[in-house]
């Protein structure tokens, strides 16, 4: 009985770390992918543009991004 409590305790413990290692790895890079954009949109604020990106999502964020990187590489005008 003892026993079966012990692996019941271990395997909530894999889970959690292994929870917390997936959201590192998934999460970190995103952040670092966001930050350029972000900092964009800020100087963006600063002259009066794009004011209705303040509070996006995650998600919505990535696929900005995404846009942004796009227009710099091809030298367009971004259209969110």
């Amino acid at each position: 009985m003892l026993s079966g409590l012990w692996f019941a305790l271990g395997i909530l413990i894999f889970a959690l770390c292994a929870g917390a290692v997936i959201s590192f790895v998934i999460f970190v890079p995103l952040f670092i992918y966001i930050i350029p954009y972000y900092w964009w949109i800020a100087c963006q604020h600063s002259i009066g543009k794009h004011k209705d990106k303040d509070g996006e999502k995650l998600l919505r964020s990535v696929r900005n991004a995404t846009i942004l990187y796009k227009s710099w590489i091809t030298k367009k005008e971004p259209t969110f």
